[in-house]
């Protein structure tokens, strides 16, 4: 693959004038300025898309684990809480563990 990649960028007359105008307040040319807006806007945009795939992956785990506390949760013979949750252990094994809360 090249190292670099050219591209054509067509503007308004009035935005191609300001991009020109602020190139030289910086002493830069239209052109690197141009190309310098594109690669930092594709940075955001690369980040940002990463981001909202790994909040879907989040949110596809909190999922999964919503259901399994509901799968846990609901009424079934054989299942046996003490193994499950500490704090379902009152009565069953002589330990009289309280409520943290309390």
């Amino acid at each position: 693959m090249a190292d670099q990649v050219k591209l054509t960028l067509t503007l308004e007359a009035s935005r191609a004038a300001r991009l020109s105008a602020a190139a030289a307040e910086q002493g830069w040319s239209a052109e690197d300025l141009a190309a310098e807006c594109v690669v930092q806007h594709l940075e955001v945009a690369i980040r940002h898309k990463a981001l909202i795939e790994r909040l879907e992956q989040v949110d596809a785990a909190i999922l999964d684990m919503a259901q399994t506390v509901g799968e846990l949760g609901a009424p079934a013979a054989g299942i046996d809480l003490t193994k499950v949750c500490r704090y379902c252990q009152n009565g069953h094994d002589g330990d009289a563990r309280a409520d943290p809360a309390a």
